[in-house]
């Protein structure tokens, strides 16, 4: 099934200061501060597929077993480095784990897994020009050609 939305949706350019993601990156990095952030946010390792380079930036999550999510802004580009198979560390409460990302194409599973992301995590929706917990399924799938959700399949702990 198909959702078409006419209306057109501009999503906020708020990326954080860089200062913010390096405090964030060493609270979810420092035991006893990690437990007070981590349960929302992770840290997520890569490997630039161009650069080379290691990159590590907090992301929102949510996880169910061994599978974590990670939604982002199409605007930015870091999810391009999953667009061929690689493999990531995350680091989720405390603890560091290999992992698998995949980019979501699904448009309909993708619809269902933010309707229920934002419902459980209302405090995100600002991020995507959403008022918290005043969402409908129109405004949500609007902003869907503006998203990119990234399935992490955990292998192993570190």
């Amino acid at each position: 099934m198909t959702e078409s939305v006419t209306r057109q949706v501009r999503l906020p350019d708020d990326k954080p200061p860089a200062w913010a993601n390096s405090l964030m990156k060493w609270a979810l990095s420092t035991p006893g501060i990690q437990s007070m952030v981590g349960t929302a946010v992770a840290l997520l390792t890569f490997t630039g597929r161009h650069s080379g380079k290691t990159y590590t930036i907090p992301v929102s999550y949510h996880r169910e077993n061994d599978i974590v999510t990670v939604i982002t802004k199409r605007q930015r580009n870091w999810w391009r480095n999953f667009m061929e198979p690689t493999e990531v560390g995350l680091r989720l409460a405390g603890d560091t784990f290999v992992g698998a990302p995949e980019i979501v194409v699904d448009d309909h599973e993708t619809l269902e897994f933010m309707i229920d992301y934002l419902e459980k995590r209302p405090v995100d929706a600002k991020a995507y020009g959403l008022k918290p917990r005043e969402f409908t399924r129109d405004d949500v799938a609007a902003i869907m050609p503006h998203i990119v959700v990234i399935r992490i399949h955990l292998m192993s702990a570190e």
